[in-house]
């Protein structure tokens, strides 16, 4: 099969090179474009997929900091957070687990190899949402474009760039649980080269007795351009991109209690995380109708815990202790993943692109309390080759998406998934859409090598998912509105027994639901947004999702007024069973408010009033959520 698919991408390249093509016309001009659908900016309107864009300016109206709080109330999104800012976060999509979403940071997967799912893991609120340009998410099967872990979908984070105008812009403020926030940032430009440079920073007490957390992040982009003045036309498009992102976290968290299902204070449970991300992309176009991208990149990622056993933590309702389960250990993990990717247009109707990834992993863990012993080091290497073919023939009325890859596994062997997806515009604003693809997991390092924990014998996840809706745009594009319903089977599930303590494969899975959203924009001065989820399903064995609700709603609305803005959000979370699928966490409505004034020019003043109604919820059993919590301060800007 792989040599199949090499004469497949060989013919593709071919008819690339040798098409008698015109200039890119990847997206009108004006139009909302996305690059994660088919890894080229592609025009939303014309996809086949699921997608949902949050900009810039949503992101700073949401007045969020953990990336969790920024995808809150968009569809099929289930998020499980153990309490406040920097407490585990995992997030499910379309019903999947954590480890089913790949993803990407500019493009290029984020994982850390020393997780336990080779995932994002618990980073969805130690991440911060600062210094994003957009968030991406294409919901539905990915493994064709982006490989291990896009069995349910890809979020793709894309930094801020350099280049343009000089602007400077600072933030901080202060609220409940002791919490200070600051960002600021400098963008612009000198000559040719292109930079923007970020700060930000949390420092809070949290929602318990011992709950700290503290974080730094920096984040850098510069980009050159050094032969933009040169009379050599292939030279003038030579582009260098360097981005870096680093983060260092400090972290008090809680003791889990199996017995009594819920969460204790632990005084000294302490972990420390650093990110430390690069990439250095270098981009050029040696005709009109060729774009040649080549990234490489070095991503490391450490945690360390440091949990002294402080005896006994707490008293059950039935008068027996809850003694302190401590755990010291260090945890590294190292990617190098290399990109290689040709993009060709023929016209104003085909996009073709097809390339080469190469992504090597290492994971190793200490455990201090054996006074330093390295309990594994292992390494593996995964080279991908992939294909991506989007047509818009018949006026643009069709849309043809149409993906290939392999994923030649250096313990797994050679695996293919596809990926095929057509709408059609059945008048200029109905559309009807439909994709299939298929999906695949490799077992990480951890599932396969840990020496407590780990099972070399493991098999590979494997997925195939698909989904059929219907959109409209009406007046004008002022109202649009989304029906999606979506099915996705899996095939040897990982799992962790805890009869025996080790990883296994469970069998099969299933989740499927029901997407609905409605979002209008009325007047240049209101906007709303409202969306539904069902989903169903059954894992492990059992006849349910973990953490996964079958209704859920999201909604928001944003209003501004000559220098005041005004934001509502709502979230309603149905029932839904605990991770062992027995308890069941009760369903909550929360309402979220945030606002800002612009004082001067130069000066705003802000606020977030997250659960304005002091809702009484859990996100995760045993796990007390955020009551009333106030925050607010000031931005600054200059241009």
């Amino acid at each position: 099969m792989a040599r199949s698919f090499l004469l497949f991408l060989l013919g593709m390249l071919v008819f690339g090179f040798a098409a008698p093509v015109t200039a890119q016309t990847s997206a009108e001009e004006g139009a909302e474009v996305v690059v994660t659908a088919t890894r080229v900016e592609t025009d939303v309107r014309h996809l086949p997929d699921s997608v949902t864009v949050i900009s810039r300016e949503d992101i700073d109206r949401r007045e969020v900091q953990g990336l969790y709080q920024a995808l809150e109330t968009y569809p099929s999104i289930s998020i499980k957070h153990n309490g406040w800012l920097g407490q585990w976060g995992y997030l499910r999509l379309r019903g999947g687990k954590s480890q089913d979403t790949a993803v990407l940071f500019d493009g290029v997967r984020l994982y850390d190899p020393s997780y336990p799912a080779n995932d994002f893991g618990d980073l969805w609120s130690w991440f911060d949402a600062e210094n994003f340009e957009r968030i991406e998410i294409v919901r539905g099967p990915q493994s064709a474009l982006y490989g291990s872990n896009a069995m349910t979908g890809a979020v793709n984070l894309i930094p801020r760039k350099g280049g343009g105008p000089f602007e400077a812009r600072f933030k901080g403020g202060y609220g409940r649980y002791d919490t200070w926030r600051g960002t600021g940032h400098v963008k612009g430009s000198l000559g040719p080269l292109g930079y923007f440079v970020g700060i930000s920073g949390v420092n809070t007490d949290g929602l318990y007795r011992d709950s700290e957390f503290r974080q730094s992040t920096v984040d850098t982009n510069l980009n050159l351009t050094p032969f933009a003045n040169s009379s050599n036309r292939i030279l003038k498009t030579l582009k260098l991109d360097y981005t870096l992102r680093y983060a260092y976290g400090y972290l008090n968290y809680g003791q889990w209690d199996w017995k009594s299902f819920r969460a204790y204070n632990d005084p000294h449970a302490e972990r420390r995380q650093i990110i430390f991300l690069n990439h250095f992309t270098v981009t050029l176009k040696p005709t009109k109708w060729w774009n040649s991208k080549l990234t490489a990149g070095y991503h490391f990622t450490k945690r360390d815990y440091l949990d002294r056993d402080d005896g006994v933590l707490a008293y059950r309702a039935d008068g027996s202790p809850v003694t302190d389960s401590y755990m010291d250990g260090l945890y590294r993990g190292k990617v190098y993943p290399v990109i290689f990717q040709n993009d060709f247009f023929y016209k104003d109707w085909v996009i073709l692109s097809a390339g080469i990834e190469y992504y090597k992993e290492k994971g190793d863990f200490y455990n201090a309390s054996s006074w330093g012993t390295k309990e594994y080091d292992d390494e593996v290497s995964t080279t991908s080759y992939f294909a991506n073919l989007f047509l818009l023939p018949m006026d643009e009325r069709l849309a043809v998406n149409l993906g290939a890859r392999v994923d030649d596994h250096e313990e797994f062997g050679t695996h293919f998934t596809y990926k095929v997806g057509m709408a059609y515009f059945l008048t200029d604003t109905l559309k009807i859409k439909a994709n299939l693809a298929t999906g695949f997991r490799a077992p990480s390092l951890f599932n396969l090598y840990d020496p407590r924990y780990g099972n070399p014998d493991l098999d590979p996840e494997e997925s195939t998912g698909g989904d059929i809706g219907v959109e409209q745009e009406l007046f004008g594009g002022k109202l649009r509105w989304s029906v999606t319903w979506f099915n996705t089977h899996y095939e040897e599930r990982i799992s962790f027994n805890y009869a025996t303590w080790h990883y296994y494969n469970s069998g099969g899975g299933v989740a499927t639901g029901l997407e609905t959203e409605i979002e209008s924009r009325p007047y240049s001065w209101l906007s709303l947004g409202l969306n539904y989820t069902y989903t169903e399903g059954q894992e492990d064995d059992t006849e349910n999702l973990a953490l996964v609700p079958h209704h859920q709603i999201g909604a928001r609305v944003s209003f501004e007024w000559q220098k005041l803005r005004l934001n509502l959000y709502y979230k309603y979370v149905g029932r839904r069973p605990a991770y062992d699928h027995k308890h069941m966490i009760a369903d909550y409505s929360r309402v979220d408010l945030t606002g800002s004034y612009a004082v001067t020019d130069y000066a705003e003043v802000f606020f977030r009033a997250e659960n304005l109604f002091d809702v009484d919820y859990e996100w995760a059993a045993g796990y007390r959520a955020p009551g009333f919590n106030l925050f607010a301060g000031i931005k600054l800007k200059t241009f």
